[in-house]
């Protein structure tokens, strides 16, 4: 005579652990393609290029240059620099790059210079999908106060 013992089903905290098990590992899997996946790519980005130069065309080391976004109602500070030896100051080459949008250029400086006359500062850049845009201030030395 065979001996035939009943299967008893899993208990259902057993069956429970079980299946969480398995979701965590299936989500343990997905999670990391998923991650790693860049979304942001479809965006294209551009940079915008300031150059600072003076009455001999040569590069003004120092200048601070910086970027405001203009949002409604305004602007906001986005991003600020300075302007390297060779006189140019470089937003979105590092940092992600600059979104589509209206931004204003404005400088100051901390050396002996000011805008050149007829220069405007505050200089309106329209960056669409990508673009590389350069705007170039035109500064005369002043000489110090006494």
């Amino acid at each position: 005579m065979l001996n035939r013992t009943k299967f008893n089903s899993p208990r259902p905290e057993f069956r429970m652990r079980v299946s969480h098990l398995l979701l965590v590992t299936a989500f343990a899997s997905v999670f990391p393609i998923l991650a790693c996946s860049d979304s942001t790519s479809a965006t294209p980005v551009g940079k915008v290029s300031v150059q600072v130069v003076d009455a001999n065309n040569a590069g003004v080391h120092l200048v601070n240059v910086d970027l405001y976004k203009a949002v409604s109602g305004g602007v906001v500070l986005w991003r600020a620099s300075r302007t390297s030896s060779d006189g140019i100051a470089i937003f979105g080459e590092s940092g992600g790059g600059i979104g589509a949008g209206d931004y204003y250029v404005h400088v100051s400086f901390i050396t002996n210079y000011q805008l050149a006359p007829g220069e405007t500062n505050d200089k309106l850049v329209t960056v669409q999908g990508g673009d590389s845009v350069g705007v170039t201030f035109h500064v005369v030395t002043v000489s110090p106060g006494i």
